[in-house]
């Protein structure tokens, strides 16, 4: 039987994007193999890293032993007040310069194109930059001009990339939302406030695209911050957690889908 095609749609978080990587943890030890991928802002980091082929035990390495000054220069205020260069850099770093087509899994970055007021893919290109693009989160960093367009966070437009992640071809899509919290929380301060409003529109755009994905993981990251990296062990482990706790119920799904495209491929 042919197996069934896996898409996977990583969201945003900030600091909480490492949870990804406990996510992909669950998944590849639990032997479901990643097809597509699609990232939002630090979604689109980790996907990059997996798409480019770094392993499960390099991305906890990377993923704990990050610091704020690897991602955030500052810049004269003007459209922001950090520079996202060197989150460009550290991808690159990484991977190196790579380009989409470079990839080993197929993989789409989602940003916000303030210039056209519209969503943008990129699928090809430069992925660091495409990355860098994807994780400018307004009024924080200033936004990344890509052929003369200006681009901010894609967490404005698609927080979790489902429909972008199903305009590369046919699958099973998987969708991840680390910003979905229960309960509320009271803004401390100017820069709560910034993230507060910044994930209100995030989750009124994820409650559409959940409608999208034939499946969703949403890790319980209630008890981390947005700028938590020291703990980032802890919301891997988190991550994984979570989608351990779900995996049974993913297995069974992915095989009724299976199994129903193996009745139509031989009706």
């Amino acid at each position: 039987m042919k197996r069934l095609k896996i898409g996977l749609a990583l969201s945003g978080g900030v600091a909480k994007s490492v949870a990804h990587i406990g996510v992909l943890r669950a998944l590849v030890e639990q032997k479901i193999d990643i097809d597509y991928l699609a990232g939002t802002s630090g979604g689109a980091m980790v996907g990059a890293f997996f798409a480019a082929g770094k392993s499960i035990a390099e991305l906890e390495a990377l993923g704990s032993g990050v610091h704020w000054k690897n991602l955030a220069g500052i810049t004269v205020p003007r459209l922001g007040f950090l520079s996202g260069e060197k989150v460009r850099k550290f991808v690159a770093d990484e991977i190196g310069d790579v380009e989409f087509r470079d990839l080993r899994i197929p993989l789409a970055i989602v940003a916000s194109d303030l210039t056209a007021g519209a969503r943008g893919v990129f699928t090809t290109g430069k992925v660091a930059l495409a990355c860098q693009a994807s994780s400018a989160v307004p009024e924080f960093y200033t936004p990344v001009e890509i052929d003369g367009h200006l681009f901010i966070d894609g967490g404005l437009s698609e927080y979790v990339p489902v429909e972008a992640l199903a305009s590369l071809g046919d699958m099973y899509r998987i969708g991840v939302n680390l910003g979905f919290e229960r309960g509320t929380k009271k803004p401390r301060n100017l820069i709560d406030v910034t993230f507060e409003v910044t994930n209100y529109i995030q989750q009124q755009n994820a409650a559409i695209s959940e409608r999208h994905a034939d499946f969703m993981i949403r890790p319980d990251l209630a008890a981390f911050g947005p700028f938590d990296l020291e703990r980032a062990s802890d919301m891997i482990r988190a991550g994984y957690l979570s989608t351990m706790r779900v995996v049974p119920e993913l297995k069974a799904a992915i095989l009724a889908v299976g199994a129903d495209s193996a009745t139509e491929d031989t009706a």
